[in-house]
């Protein structure tokens, strides 16, 4: 049977997402991934209750997405982790490439430029807890 492209799909009930609000990265250093998202993003440290465990909220105040750092025992992938578009990843898209290219080099940061089937470029690097993250340039 098909289906009318016309007619409004209707998602099932739980499934309304509108956007992704938060990314929630847990580290063994939280001000040194605070550090790093501040320095890379260009973003700053937002109000955040008083959780038990430590940690920032990290981005733009009112708007999204941001970066929850959580402070853990848990076991991050560690500075050693591959940066891998196979690996678990949080994509942003930017505005401009070749500034955030810029941003990352100015940094010292490891970063690898992949062309996916199709062309378009996507360039990936680690935090210090080694989660992966790309970038895309915005549509």
């Amino acid at each position: 049977m098909a289906v009318d492209a016309r007619e409004r799909i209707r998602p099932t009930t739980g499934t309304h997402i509108v956007r992704v609000q938060h990314e929630g990265i847990v580290t063994a250093d939280a001000d040194r991934s605070r550090d790093f998202y501040c320095r890379v993003f260009g973003w700053q440290v937002l109000e955040r209750p008083a959780f038990r465990a430590g940690g920032y909220w990290i981005g733009t105040p009112g708007i999204f997405p941001q970066i929850h750092i959580i402070q853990s025992d848990l076991t991050p992938p560690g500075p050693e982790a591959p940066i891998s578009p196979q690996a678990r990843h949080t994509a942003f898209e930017v505005a401009d490439m070749d500034a955030m290219k810029a941003t990352l080099e100015r940094e010292g940061i490891q970063h690898v430029v992949n062309v996916q089937p199709g062309g378009r470029v996507q360039m990936l690097c680690n935090d210090p807890d080694g989660n992966t993250i790309e970038f895309q340039q915005a549509s």
